[in-house]
């Protein structure tokens, strides 16, 4: 399962109406956002999807390249190739930029002696800036005639999100990269302001810098692959009940303890299939390990239906003989027990399978949806909830409760319980933390790699769910060599840059 691309493929998912626009021969796009919102992640991500066998030159004004390896995963990798170029400002004298015509004239004999051009620069206030306000609206409407004349692509990189500029009207994309604090935890969001002539399918994603890497975040789907597999279970210790998923198992440190009342609550509007598909692996995994999975869930739950799902991932004779479902209604299934809503008949039916499934030795996941719980027995269920807590804890079974959102009784099971999950969704894509313990935002994400369904955690903030990653940042490898800091006074930038490819267009010759 990715664990964010440890050194991996080039490229990672961008969104889809994005990736329409980047086949374009000719470009302008604009990455724009405040300081720290990840613009210069953004823009190499951009330029190693972009850069082909032509000449590509990245043109930083704000940090030298050598800084740029500790924070960015793809920099070694593109600095690597012997057609991307690294080249910073800072190392020049800043007054030559002051008169427009020298901007416009030096980026344009840059990009005619360039092949199959394609410039990143980041950031065109470290240029524009110098430039005096009457002249800079003649340089930016300038630009685009050179990119259209030369046949280049430029990712422009900006510090103003606002979009006002003449830039932002000429351009054929404007991304807005925005951070919020959301519950004392950071989201990043990836704003689409303008894709010209591609429909934008949706105004806004997720997206993480974790890895140091950009990765846009997938609304949610489940959508079965052709084939299914058998699903395959992960181990359980002699502590911990695996949930089926490594990537939660190691989020909770090495799955459930063993005796835990488990709440996940649900927040906001989550899609009802969400809510259904999340609990899905660990129920699998009870059943597939020959232990067994007692439900009391929502009222609109179809038992048959279930086990057709099911039923694609294990054989059949494992499901009937571990699935026990409690249901208000006479189903002609197997495993449907019917409760009569008499509290005392229906702990009777509930305690009468949970000793059958202990005299086997079963380890037994109860799962129960409070507002189901909660609208046929009323204020009075906390004390059955409470009851089986604690028979969970002495016969080291799990109890676990899904809450929807704004029920009364969320705040009293979360006193109760030993973790504290909360499933909600921002910009389509399922978002999972938790409480207890303390986490981070994690986007949640199915894969069906293997035929059967899976979770991919991926982590909105700078924090991995393994801990093999090596303590310090990379370190630039040897080969890499960068253009020498120091400069004369009146270096031209643009032609220092330009005598700079040459002896690489002869290496690569």
């Amino acid at each position: 399962m990715l664990k964010l691309e440890k050194g991996g493929s080039s490229e990672t998912p961008l969104p889809p109406e994005l990736e329409k626009l980047l086949r374009r021969k000719s470009l302008l796009l604009l990455v724009k956002g405040e300081t720290g919102t990840g613009k210069t992640t953004a823009a190499l991500e951009l330029m190693a999807r972009l850069q082909s066998s032509g000449d590509t030159v990245h043109i930083s004004t704000r940090t030298y390249p050598d800084k740029l390896v500790f924070q960015h995963a793809l920099f070694s990798k593109l600095a690597r190739q012997k057609n991307v170029h690294f080249f910073s400002t800072l190392e020049f004298d800043p007054t030559q930029f002051v008169v427009g015509h020298n901007v416009v004239s030096g980026l344009h004999r840059l990009l005619s002696n360039m092949d199959n051009p394609l410039i990143v620069l980041d950031s065109w206030e470290g240029i524009a800036d110098y430039v005096p306000p009457e002249a800079r609206m003649k340089v930016e409407q300038s630009l685009m005639a050179v990119l259209e004349d030369t046949g280049a692509r430029m990712v422009l990189v900006s510090e103003k999100p606002e979009t006002t500029s003449t830039l932002d009207q000429l351009a054929e994309a404007i991304l807005v990269l925005h951070q919020r604090v959301i519950d004392d935890r950071r989201v990043r969001e990836l704003e689409i302001r303008k894709l010209r002539g591609v429909p934008i399918r949706q105004e806004r994603y997720l997206f993480t810098l974790a890895g140091g890497r950009l990765r846009y975040l997938e609304p949610f789907g489940f959508t079965l692959p052709e084939r299914t597999s058998m699903f395959r279970p992960l181990e359980n210790t002699a502590t911990h009940m695996s949930t089926g998923s490594r990537d939660i198992d190691a989020l909770l440190g090495g799955g459930v303890p063993r005796g835990s009342t488990v709440l996940l609550e649900i927040r906001g509007d989550v899609p009802f299939e969400g809510q259904i598909y999340v609990p899905l692996t660990a129920l699998l995994n009870f059943l597939a390990t020959n232990n067994a999975v007692m439900a009391f869930p929502y009222s609109d739950y179809d038992p048959t239906r279930a086990r057709l799902f099911a039923t694609q991932f294990m054989p059949e004779d494992v499901y009937d003989a571990n699935m026990r479902v409690f249901t208000t209604d006479r189903v002609e299934d197997p495993v449907a027990i019917k409760f009569s809503l008499n509290p005392t008949e229906d702990f009777d039916k509930w305690l009468s399978t949970y000793s059958a499934y202990k005299a086997e030795g079963k380890t037994i996941w109860m799962l129960m949806a409070l507002d189901t719980v909660e609208n046929f027995y009323g204020q009075g269920v906390m004390n059955f909830l409470a009851t089986v807590a604690a028979r969970a804890a002495v016969n080291k079974d799990i109890q676990s409760i899904v809450a929807r959102p704004n029920l009364q009784l969320t705040q009293k099971v979360a006193n109760i319980s030993q973790i504290h999950l909360v499933l909600s969704q921002r910009w389509g894509t399922l978002i999972l933390y938790g409480v207890k313990p303390r986490t981070g935002f994690y986007a949640l994400q199915f894969t069906f790699d293997h035929g059967y369904p899976e979770f991919e955690l991926i982590p909105l903030e700078d924090v991995m769910l393994t801990t093999d990653v090596p303590a310090e940042k990379a370190r630039p490898p040897p080969s890499l060599v960068f253009p020498a800091r120091r400069h004369e006074a009146r270096a031209d930038f643009f032609e220092t840059v330009l005598t700079s490819l040459s002896p690489s267009r002869k290496g690569a010759a």
